[in-house]
């Protein structure tokens, strides 16, 4: 399917374009987590939708998935976004390999973006090298790239774990044309990043206490992929309507906004709900936390394979609580849940032993 942009055009187009919020969507499973779940993916894609987001980023390596499971699961998600909202998709696999298939995948099913990173395990001898096998990736696609560090913590090159100097060579490739960084990354890099590269493409802090500073001071337009679908619902859309007022330049009345409500979430999409484990440091998502949120809130839902981070019942509790905090009612089918809501609704239970 045709690009809306040339390489040479991508960074152009994303200015024009990539505004607004981006959310990620999980895999959802069938209850005895064998099979991908299309219709909960489906479901979820359209209640992000519904909830005001610009961008759903498509996370593949969440969850231990084949290679052609993750490629099924790019291709639904695309057709049923069919143009509705960019799609991107975490191009963060174990090899160089499969992130250029996953985004040759992306692109053939009607995909716009990728977040592409090194592979976790990668150990480069130089910041030089480093860069030289992002380009590598890079050169192999024609999406518009947004470029993640937020993989590695190489801290022999850099204290922050990123060799910053690196980063104008990496925003000079064509279709590299935003960058994100990692929820609790410190202010200090984020605003030298903008510094050093905010001209040349659109430099992201998903977390809207930074965007207080980001946006007013730095121009930033766009935030994610983050899980605001968390924090609000498509009836009332707090953070989305957060961002647009910054974006506005409606400062004072976003100082009211995030008072009343957003500030309130921090109780469940951070480390009270996450395990306390942070992300910069270990690399490991918890989508099985994210997902719950989002199901209380009326997502999908449902298990995620192992490995996982584990539901415990006070987590759950603390989540909800978190939403009744918010003013939101949370749905209380715990059983829905477990085996995803669109399973339920065809008659699936839990098995009883």
């Amino acid at each position: 399917m045709a690009l809306p942009y040339t390489k040479s055009e991508a960074k152009a187009w994303a200015k024009k374009n990539f505004k607004g919020l981006e959310a990620p969507i999980f895999p959802s499973y069938s209850p005895d987590l064998n099979e991908l779940d299309e219709d909960g993916i489906r479901w979820d894609v359209n209640h992000i939708i519904a909830n005001g987001m610009m961008s759903i980023m498509i996370a593949p390596e969440a969850s231990a998935m084949t290679r052609e499971e993750r490629k099924r699961f790019v291709a639904i998600v695309n057709d049923e976004a069919k143009g509705r909202v960019i799609t991107s998709v975490g191009a963060l696999l174990d090899t160089v390999e499969e992130n250029i298939e996953i985004m040759r995948v992306h692109e053939e099913t009607g995909g716009t973006m990728a977040m592409l990173g090194h592979p976790i395990m990668y150990d480069p001898e130089s910041p030089e090298e480093l860069y030289r096998n992002y380009k590598y990736m890079a050169d192999s696609t024609d999406l518009a790239l947004n470029f993640y560090p937020g993989r590695l913590r190489m801290k022999r090159f850099h204290p922050s774990g990123w060799p910053m100097e690196i980063l104008p060579m990496i925003a000079d490739i064509p279709n590299v044309t935003a960058m994100k960084f990692a929820g609790s990354t410190p202010l200090v890099q984020t605003v030298q990043a903008f510094r050093m590269i905010g001209d040349r493409v659109l430099v992201s802090d998903p977390m809207p206490d930074m965007w207080f500073i980001t946006m007013p001071q730095y121009g930033q337009q766009w935030a994610g992929a983050g899980p605001f679908y968390m924090s609000q619902t498509p009836e009332d859309q707090r953070s989305v309507r957060l961002f647009n007022l910054l974006y506005e330049g409606k400062i004072d009345e976003a100082y009211e906004e995030y008072w009343d409500s957003v500030r309130r979430t921090r109780g469940i999409t951070g480390g009270a709900a996450h395990g306390m484990d942070s992300y910069l440091e270990t690399g490991m998502v918890s989508p099985v936390v994210t997902k719950y949120g989002h199901w209380c809130l009326g997502g999908n839902g449902g298990l995620m394979r192992q490995p996982a981070r584990r539901l415990y019942d006070f987590t759950r509790e603390g989540i909800k609580a978190g939403i009744r905090a918010m003013g939101f009612t949370p749905r209380e089918n715990e059983e829905e849940f477990f085996v995803g809501r669109c399973n339920y609704a065809k008659g699936y239970r839990l098995k009883r032993y």
